[in-house]
């Protein structure tokens, strides 16, 4: 079973959501508030997990740290998986 890191959620923020790569944190409590992305740039995230990973994420996650994010992407996967 596929397993979600901190990395891809990273990769992802720069490569299709418009992080800064100077942004970029192993911090697992961070937010996607505290890199200041906005309300499209996180709908934006949520569609290109959603479609990259074949999962579903609700709400918003604004003030979902990195950590959780990361948590929600493999509980999803691994439901998806069994």
């Amino acid at each position: 079973m596929p397993i979600f890191t901190m990395d891809e959620l990273m990769e992802i923020l720069v490569a299709k959501v418009g992080l800064p790569p100077s942004a970029v944190t192993d911090d697992p409590n961070g937010t996607l508030r505290d890199v200041e992305l906005d309300s499209l740039a996180r709908l934006q995230l949520r569609v290109e997990i959603e479609d990259r990973y074949g999962i579903e994420l609700e709400g918003d996650q604004a003030d979902t740290t990195f950590g959780e994010l990361v948590a929600l992407v493999n509980e999803g996967l691994s439901e998806h998986a069994g």
